[in-house]
Parts: C-alpha cells; sequence; structure tokens
C-alpha cells in the first residue's frame, strides 16, 4: 500500500462512496493528512484505520455524532460501557420491531374478504395493547418490592373455592390460572374467552399439554370467540356463573359498560364480577408526597390523579344499577428501584402530560434519587392496583 492515498483510492480500498469521506471530514471524523499539488486531500495507513473504526460503528447503529464522540475517548472502560448501552439500544429496537411484525402477522390473519384500513387499524391497535399488558406485568416482577408473583396475589383476592364457575373475558396467556396450576380446586369450571391470534392461543396449547393434570372434576375451557358479537353473547348465556373476571381488558372497547351490563345477565345471585379499568391508586399519592417533601411542582401528578378518579367514577355510576353492591379492592405491589435513570422513566410514561416539566428538573430529581438510594439501597414506590367487585 503506497504512503499516501487519494480520496478515490481510499474509497475504493475500503468499499465506501467519495462523498462518505466528505462526510466525515465536515464532521471532523476523519481529517485528510494532507494535500496533493494539486489540492487533492490525502490520507495515510492511520486514515483507513480510522475509517475502518467508523464503518464497523456505523454498522451496529452508531450515528455520527456518536462516533466522533467515541473516537475521541477511546479508554478501555469508556469502550465497553459505550458498547453496552449500544447493545441494549439495539436489543430494544430489535423487540420493537418484532412487535410491529407480530402486529402486522395478526393482522393479516385476520383479513376477511372485505378487508378496510379501520379494521386493520383496530386489530393492530388492540395487539399493541395486548403487548403492552406483557410488558407491565414482566415490568411489575422484575421490580416487584415483596417478591410475591402478582397474579398469586389477584388468585387469592378471588377467594375462589370447589365447584366455583368461573367466565374468564379476555382471558389471554392465561396467567390467573398458570401462575396458580396446583391450587386450582376440585369440581372447579373455568371458561376462558378470547379471539384467535392473540396470546389465547399459546393458552390453549398449554392446556391440551397440561390435560389430565388438573384436580379431579376440574375443566378449563377456552372459548375463541368476539365478546362485540352478540352470537357471542347468545352462546356464553347458555350456562351461568358465580364469579366472572374481566381483567385488564377494558380498554379494548369504546363502550366497556356493556361488555359488564352483558356479563352481569350471567352472574348468578351472590356472584362477584372482577374488573380492572382506570389505574387509578396510591401510587399518585406516593408521588405528590415525594414532590412536596423535596420541593418539585406536583401539578402533574395531582392532574393526573383527579382526571383518573373522576373517570372512575363516572363508569362507575353506569354500572351500578346492574349489581347489589359495587365496591373497590386495592392489591399492595410496591416496586423496588435501584436505578435513578429507571425511575425517572416511571415517571414519565405514568405523568406524560407533564414531561416537559420533568425533564426540566431531570437533573434534580435524579440527585434526589440518587441520594436515597446510596441512603438505603433502592427506593419502594408504594403501589396497588384497584380491582373493582361488583355483587350480583
Amino acid at each position: 500500500m503506497k504512503e499516501t492515498m487519494t480520496t478515490g483510492e481510499m474509497a475504493r480500498i475500503a468499499g465506501v462512496s467519495q462523498k462518505a469521506l466528505r462526510i466525515y471530514d465536515e464532521k471532523g471524523l476523519l481529517r485528510p493528512v494532507g494535500y496533493s499539488e494539486g489540492n487533492y486531500k490525502l490520507y495515510d495507513k492511520n486514515s483507513l484505520m480510522v475509517l475502518e473504526k467508523i464503518i464497523a460503528l456505523k454498522h451496529v447503529g452508531f450515528s455520527l455524532d456518536e462516533i466522533k464522540s467515541n473516537l475521541e475517548n477511546d479508554g478501555q472502560e469508556s469502550i465497553e460501557e459505550t458498547l453496552k448501552s449500544q447493545l441494549q439500544l439495539m436489543e430494544k429496537r430489535i423487540y420493537e420491531m418484532q412487535k410491529a411484525a407480530d402486529c402486522i402477522k395478526i393482522a393479516l390473519a385476520r383479513l376477511d374478504e372485505d378487508p378496510d384500513w379501520d379494521n386493520v387499524a383496530d386489530t393492530i391497535r388492540k395487539m399493541e395493547m395486548a403487548q403492552g399488558q406483557d410488558e407491565r406485568r414482566w415490568y411489575a416482577s422484575s421490580h416487584a418490592a415483596d417478591g410475591i408473583e402478582w397474579y398469586v396475589k389477584i388468585f387469592d383476592s378471588l377467594k375462589f373455592s370447589e365447584g366455583d364457575k368461573v367466565l374468564d373475558l379476555g382471558c389471554s396467556y392465561g396467567l390467573l390460572w398458570r401462575e396458580n396450576w396446583d391450587r386450582i380446586p376440585e369440581n372447579f369450571l373455568v371458561d376462558g374467552v378470547d379471539i384467535h391470534e392473540s396470546w389465547a392461543d399459546d393458552f390453549a396449547e398449554f392446556l391440551t399439554e397440561q390435560k389430565g393434570t388438573l384436580p379431579a372434576g376440574t375443566v378449563i375451557n377456552m372459548i375463541f370467540s368476539d365478546l362485540e358479537r352478540g352470537d357471542t353473547w347468545d352462546e356464553i348465556g347458555k350456562k351461568s356463573y358465580n364469579k366472572i373476571v374481566v381483567h385488564y381488558l377494558l380498554t379494548y372497547f369504546e363502550h366497556p359498560e356493556i361488555i359488564i351490563k352483558k356479563a352481569s345477565e350471567v352472574l348468578t345471585p351472590g356472584g362477584l364480577l372482577s374488573f380492572t379499568y382506570f389505574g387509578t391508586g396510591i401510587e399518585h399519592d406516593n408521588w405528590e408526597r415525594f414532590f412536596d417533601e423535596n420541593g418539585f411542582d406536583k401539578i402533574c401528578v395531582t392532574k393526573r390523579k383527579n382526571e383518573l378518579n373522576r373517570r372512575e367514577e363516572e363508569f362507575l355510576k353506569l354500572i351500578t344499577d346492574d349489581f347489589s353492591k359495587v365496591e373497590r379492592v386495592h392489591l399492595p405491589c410496591p416496586l423496588s428501584y435501584d436505578d435513578s435513570e429507571l425511575l425517572f422513566e416511571r415517571l414519565l410514561k405514568r405523568y406524560q402530560e407533564g414531561n416537559k416539566y420533568l425533564l426540566s428538573v431531570k437533573d434534580k430529581l435524579m440527585e434526589c434519587f440518587d441520594r436515597m438510594i446510596e441512603k438505603d439501597g433502592n427506593i419502594v414506590v408504594d403501589i396497588d392496583s384497584t380491582f373493582v367487585h361488583c355483587y350480583k
């Protein structure tokens, strides 16, 4: 190899365009080592090594600005941290792309003979919501401060017993039953209802695999049907149930009160219907208290709390007449954090309307979080989930 190379020669050896080299020069990533008599840019062997680094880092998703920063600070510790950070980012992108691909597959599987974009959009929206619920469950499990599986808590709150007949609307992956498989009573019936091409398909396979492992007289059925169709409720109405579970489902429907109304019609006298919906709970009180104690403006938290409470009250008014008693049950699910960044991300997700303010005080919030973690080893956020129990 010659001692120096022109832009064209350098580009040919590295397999990039001359335009790319001009951009790298403009960005300060790869300066020429000199100029020829004809004022052509010249590069040397070291330039080629730098260019190969740039190409490699671009290949794994680094921006040009990030590459410049990395080339200027190439200590071993910095390199390791940077690569780990980039790996996490790429894995997140892969996960997001896989979720998008799954949504497209589901939409394709549900196309009828006369599809329209409204149906496609609705299918994708519902699939995204199901994915979100799965992510939230994993998130809660990974940060659980008390170490108790969430679906064990829910199972216990419903006080199942021998002889119960249960209707599980929107059973999805069947975690309520999977996580408590060895605790399901004898002579127990579960009819799970959900749609095909969802997590419920996996639950159906699980039931087939576990056939024969349930207690004597106990049966769990999987019914694939759309709860927005009248004939679905005609079929459900052939039985009656003393317990109905409608968890993490109502956000799928434009008029969720209709689903509760129809479910109440197949609930036996004295029976229990349990549903979740708005996400009210003590976490908002926890953040209001934290903001007050540390001198932050809590308006975004208070507004969100009041809005959720208002919507919940309005919904309960719509369904109260169908039941003899309606009460809220709060299941504790405190979350533990030993990473300030993760806790700040939770704040951003919980109070999106206040993101501008939260970002403006991020450094101060992070300082508070870091002090608390340094002092106690972690931060426990008081959280519970509101389940509404309706009695016929």
